[in-house]
């Protein structure tokens, strides 16, 4: 009998783009590839230099370049060159099923004669900022007038970066467009920050048309699935239907033992994620520990000029966050945008190490060892004042677990049958 075939889309993938659902849909693929499946997955690419849509074919895997910052929102979630592309995959690999991990710089029209199965990693299925926070930094109640100014504010783009981009392209033969990425990424955020911005215009309209498509994507899955109870339950009530909740694992590493000698903030060095608010708490807690700041920038300039202006100053993203986590005494976060189910949550607790989180979203399902309020940064500094006595977190499930439970969905969408395990 053949192998079951999964086609998987994503809005990005590594090692170039590493964020926890990237990370999570290479996890997918590599786990079911050991338990027999044909996996192939489409994923969206920046490239800048490169033309939009220019293909990069790896075993298993398609990257399609979307250099473009933001997509306007009057497009409605849909693209039809990507379309094009999507379905030509699909008639080339021919899948039993195809699960949607996130369609950010992908689109949503793109025909599908197999059943499709989404996973919700965020709000993106309804905010178009993907995590319901106001331009102010406080989260709202999910789509509302106030959307055209939240989007516009976030959807903001430098003016001259269609120019750069064709610049890169017009010095491809004095180096790569990896290179030129690279060096881009390199320069210092305050040359970057100089820019002129330019706001996307934004009506009412192209809102309302927005939500009718995501929800009409939504109908067309046969299944929706969701991390956390928290955003199953905001997404019913958004109208994308029914949501099943599926929890993620993640597997313990063999690692030896490493000094816990300091406090970590592991994410995306942005306002919703606050590695600021974790810096001051962390200075106003009086701690001995050093604090490490880690993550990739963001592409909100302005606040990572502030954070490299100040001390500690934050260091490049890691390819392997496990033995980083290893080595610290707590996890810190500082999100102030009800996250889902943070993929670094379970990795640290797959580890051992202790977690202060903020009581907001997703997060409290996860059981962090030191919840407190969004923003308060009073008692985040005495959490991190206690981080010494905060005893070992609780194993999180294991990936194969988690493998297991998905497998289930796809086998009762036809996809395969059920392997025969020794």
């Amino acid at each position: 009998m053949a192998p079951p075939r999964l086609l998987q889309l994503v809005h990005g993938y590594p090692p170039e783009q590493r964020a926890g659902t990237e990370v999570y849909a290479q996890r997918v693929a590599a786990g079911l590839q050991a338990r027999g499946w044909q996996v192939h997955t489409v994923a969206a690419h920046r490239e800048p230099g490169a033309a939009l849509y220019a293909e990069r074919r790896e075993p298993g895997l398609l990257r399609v370049v979307q250099n473009r910052p933001f997509r306007g929102l009057a497009a409605a979630e849909s693209d039809p060159i990507m379309d094009r592309i999507i379905e030509r995959e699909i008639e080339k690999f021919r899948p039993d099923l195809v699960h949607v991990q996130h369609l950010l710089f992908l689109s949503t029209s793109f025909r599908c004669a197999v059943p499709m199965i989404w996973t919700l990693h965020d709000a993106w299925g309804w905010c178009p900022a993907g995590g319901l926070l106001l331009k102010e930094g406080r989260p709202c109640s999910g789509p509302s007038a106030a959307c055209v100014t939240c989007a516009g504010a976030w959807g903001s783009e430098p003016a001259a970066a269609e120019q750069l981009i064709g610049l890169a392209g017009r010095l491809s033969f004095l180096a790569s467009t990896g290179q030129m990425h690279r060096l881009w990424k390199r320069l210092p955020v305050r040359l970057r920050a100089r820019l002129p911005s330019r706001p996307t215009v934004l009506t009412q309209g192209h809102v309302d048309r927005r939500q009718e498509a995501l929800k009409t994507f939504a109908g067309r899955c046969a299944r929706l699935l969701s991390p956390s109870r928290y955003l199953a339950e905001k997404a019913e009530a958004a109208g994308l239907g029914p949501v099943e909740l599926l929890p993620q694992g993640v597997d313990a590493p063999n690692l030896p033992e490493l000094p816990r000698d300091y406090l970590l903030f592991l994410g995306t060095l942005a306002p919703h994620k606050n590695p600021i608010l974790v810096r001051e708490a962390w200075k106003k807690s009086g701690s001995p520990l050093p604090l490490r700041i880690v993550g990739p920038p963001g592409s909100d300039l302005g606040y990572l000029r502030q954070l490299e202006t100040g001390q500690p100053r934050p260091e490049a993203a890691v390819a392997d966050p496990f033995p980083l986590l290893r080595g610290a005494k707590a996890l810190v976060l500082g999100s102030i945008w009800p996250e889902n189910a943070p993929l670094v949550i379970r990795e640290a607790q797959a580890v051992g190490t202790p977690v202060i989180a903020p009581d907001i979203g997703g997060i409290p399902e996860l059981d962090p060892s030191c919840l407190y309020p969004p923003g308060n940064l009073e008692v985040l500094a005495a959490c991190i004042r206690d981080a010494g006595s905060l005893p070992p977190p609780p194993p999180p499930p294991s990936f194969s677990a988690h493998l297991d439970a998905l497998e289930k969905h796809y086998f009762l969408l036809g996809a395969g049958r059920p392997a025969r395990r020794a």
